[in-house]
């Protein structure tokens, strides 16, 4: 374990000394970046640091309003209902969908999801486990999926939606935490690459601490299902995201455009790189998955942190990822890909 002393960024210093810091989530590098600070401490001046306050109070903040039809505006849905985390909305999500149906999970999904009593993991062929539904009479149902699934950081197919009989109608629930906000023309993450069929309704889960930087999780989707989850008691009793949070989101797209495309070229430029070094895996996003149970040790020796833990279980084998955001240089990916090459 690595504690750090301050915030990262591209770099963070331990005892004194620098390190290039490959690790950590923040793909936009919001936390660092000044005109996007300068936002959040103009809404600490307006609204403060918190709102302590239930959503259902007489007394709400028209801000959450404006936040909540600014994310169902990029999200391309009728609604949405925010959160003061990522875990809170998706553990909501399936809580508010599983009063009408079952709710499936097909692994590997967010414990946040998945690992909830009223989840039924599926642990069969997809064909097989439709026909079981039909021979049950259950054609309508919920189905919970990871849009990227951050271990080796890699998609998520949804082709196998595509041959699904008409007689089937499914509400998916995809948590979309580390897509939304960088993938896609303007962030709108997992919608950007989904051709889904009309039987298969979206429910559009998220952290917005993966890429915005931000403590506050949503759902968004059709107003209905909005509707149920605002009557759900883990939103009305509640205290919504920092205020000051919300603000600095409503005024940033000229920041999150910019810090959108420099990632895109960090993606690139590392995978060109990367080309002939065959133990780095990369399908695109900004995890590159390091196929060498050592390499972080050796990294840490060079001043490179990298991220590198048993996940979700801390007892399992260490995961070596290399996590790219928006503030790292070609400079700082030069190295980084030398000592990879050399390893």
């Amino acid at each position: 374990m690595i504690q750090l002393q301050q915030k990262p960024g591209r770099t963070t210093f331990i005892n004194g000394e620098e390190y290039l810091f490959f690790s950590g989530y923040s793909y936009l590098g919001l936390g660092c970046h000044e005109d996007f600070l300068k936002l959040v401490q103009e809404g600490v001046s307006k609204y403060g640091v918190v709102y302590p306050s239930s959503r259902i109070s007489n007394t709400p903040l028209d801000l959450y309003t404006s936040f909540e039809n600014k994310l169902a505006q990029l999200t391309s849905t009728e609604a949405c209902a925010v959160f003061s985390s990522g875990f809170l909305s998706a553990r909501t999500a399936v809580e508010a969908v599983a009063q009408q149906m079952n709710v499936y999970a097909q692994l590997p999904v967010h414990p946040a999801s998945s690992h909830h009593p009223l989840v039924k993991s599926i642990d069969k062929p997809w064909p097989q486990f439709l026909n079981e539904r039909a021979l049950s009479g259950e054609y309508r149902f919920a189905l919970v999926a990871d849009s990227i699934n951050p271990t080796p950081g890699s998609f998520t197919d949804f082709q196998f939606l595509n041959h699904l009989p008409s007689s089937f109608h499914i509400t998916l629930i995809i948590d979309d935490s580390h897509g939304i906000g960088w993938l896609g023309k303007n962030g709108e993450g997992i919608r950007s690459r989904l051709q889904l069929p009309s039987t298969v309704e979206l429910l559009h889960n998220f952290s917005l601490s993966k890429a915005f930087h931000m403590n506050a999780g949503a759902i968004c989707g059709s107003s209905t299902w909005i509707e149920t989850v605002k009557q759900h008691i883990n939103f009305t009793t509640s205290t919504p995201p920092m205020p000051a949070l919300a603000h600095a989101f409503l005024h940033a797209d000229a920041v999150f455009d910019q810090q959108r495309r420099l990632l895109q070229g960090n993606i690139e430029y590392l995978q060109n790189l990367n080309a002939t070094v065959t133990f780095a895996a990369n399908e695109g996003t900004p995890v590159f998955l390091v196929h060498k149970q050592s390499v972080a040790p050796y990294l840490l020796q060079n001043h490179v942190i990298i991220s590198s833990f048993g996940y979700p279980h801390p007892l399992d084998n260490p995961v070596n990822r290399v996590v790219v955001n928006a503030l790292h240089t070609k400079s700082d990916l030069e190295k980084l890909h030398k000592l990879i090459s050399l390893f």
